[in-house]
C-alpha cells in the first residue's frame, strides 16, 4: 500500500513538473474547491496563501483586485464560511479556463507534415 501511495505521489510531481503556469493556477483553484468542499481550513488557506503568494504584482490592477478578493476568502474560510470562497474560487477558475481556451484558440495549428 504504501508503495503504491509513493508511485502515485511521483506522477503527481511529474504531472505538475510539466505544466505551464496557467494550469498550475487551474491546479490550484482545484486544490482549493476541493478543500472548501471537505471544509478543510487548513488546506484552503494554504492554497489561499500560495494563490496569495503566485501574484504578480508588475500587473497591479489585476494582482491587488485578486489579493483583495483571496484576502476576503480566507477570512471567509476562518469563520467557517466556506460556501463564499468556493462559489468564488469555482467562478474564478471558469474564467482561467476560459482564458486558457481563448489563448489556444489564437495560437496557429501547426499542420502534421
Amino acid at each position: 500500500m504504501l508503495a503504491a501511495k509513493k508511485m502515485s505521489n511521483v506522477y503527481l510531481e511529474q504531472e505538475i513538473m510539466t505544466l505551464n503556469p496557467l494550469q498550475l493556477l487551474i491546479k490550484a483553484y482545484d486544490a482549493g474547491i476541493i478543500a472548501c468542499n471537505r471544509k478543510d481550513e487548513v488546506k484552503a488557506s494554504a492554497v489561499l496563501s500560495e494563490l496569495i503568494d503566485s501574484l504578480n504584482f508588475d500587473y497591479a490592477d489585476i494582482s491587488n483586485s485578486l489579493f483583495r478578493l483571496y484576502e476576503y476568502c480566507m477570512r471567509e474560510v476562518k469563520d467557517g464560511n466556506f460556501e463564499v470562497t468556493l462559489k468564488i474560487l469555482k467562478e474564478l477558475r471558469e474564467t482561467w479556463i476560459q482564458a486558457q481556451e481563448n489563448i489556444q484558440a489564437e495560437i496557429p495549428q501547426t499542420s502534421n507534415l
